[in-house]
């Protein structure tokens, strides 16, 4: 049986001048169930703490495989890894094969699962700690949906792969190809819908987008849109393009719209986003 490590977060946000405690987890690791996404260690860019053990499970579609690249892997150096270290199995468990297990400073090679799961485990001993890692999961292959697919013409992309409802009380998600350049063309929804008496909070994790428009100094082009409900009618909690870094943002209800927009042309490396939901106490 994996383990999750949780605490939670006691955050005070105002509702028409009432203040209200909003508790959200603090998790390290989880099922991660998108396309596309990232894991970190813990605290990361920052030294990950002492005596941590985190499992992530990557979930693809049930007719795909799974690829990890790692993009900054700093850890503390042994010779058989038995300090600290990240280990990879194939399958969702540590019963399954063990792909192999890194530590040191040298990033590890590109990882492909064998079925649509893949288990990432991070451990670190009681001392001497690094700045830890960073590393993007894409699902690869045949996608089933369980809606009529259409495939946008000019860009090959399937509306399976745009358009994603989100149960699970936390997750993360990323615009198309991600960190390679999003398609031309293109309008995704991300719908995050979570029981009765949740809110949602989005933190940001990266964001390249087309810039400004010179002339309006608007986001007319490529831009990434939060709106407060599960339409577009809702109301607008913010829209972005550029390079930014956001800072997180709270919904007043149980569901939440997140909607990218991409012009003809100019495409740039996207964004991700990770989710948790919490309830509200006041």
């Amino acid at each position: 049986m994996w383990k999750e490590r949780t605490f939670l977060i006691s955050i005070s946000v105002s509702y028409f001048n009432t203040y209200c405690t909003f508790l959200l987890p603090d998790i390290c690791g989880g099922v991660l169930t998108g396309l596309s996404g990232s894991i970190t260690s813990p605290d990361y860019p920052e030294s990950y703490p002492n005596n941590a053990e985190c499992h992530w499970v990557i979930q693809g579609t049930s007719n795909s495989i799974v690829k990890l690249i790692f993009v900054d892997f700093q850890m503390e150096q042994s010779e058989q890894c038995n300090f600290d270290y990240v280990a990879i199995f194939d399958g969702p468990t540590m019963e399954d094969t063990l792909l192999s297990y890194y530590c040191g400073n040298t990033k590890p090679p590109e990882v492909v699962s064998s079925a649509h799961e893949l288990l990432v485990v991070f451990k670190s001993d009681f001392n001497i700690a690094n700045k830890g890692f960073k590393a993007y999961f894409f699902s690869v292959g045949g996608r089933k949906c369980n809606h009529t697919c259409k495939i946008m013409f000019c860009t090959g992309l399937s509306a399976c792969a745009c358009q994603e409802v989100y149960t699970a009380v936390k997750g993360n998600f990323s615009s198309p190809q991600y960190p390679h350049s999003y398609p031309n063309n293109i309008k995704c929804r991300w719908t995050i819908q979570l029981p009765q008496g949740y809110r949602i909070k989005v933190f940001f994790l990266d964001l390249d987008l087309e810039g400004q428009n010179s002339l309006t100094d608007g986001c007319d082009y490529d831009y990434l849109a939060v709106f407060d409900g599960g339409t577009e009618k809702a109301s607008l909690l913010g829209k972005w393009c550029g390079r930014e870094m956001l800072s997180p943002i709270i919904s007043s209800r149980n569901n939440l719209l997140l909607v990218l927009h991409t012009d003809r042309n100019t495409a740039n490396r996207g964004f991700s986003v990770a989710y948790f939901g919490g309830k509200i106490y006041c």
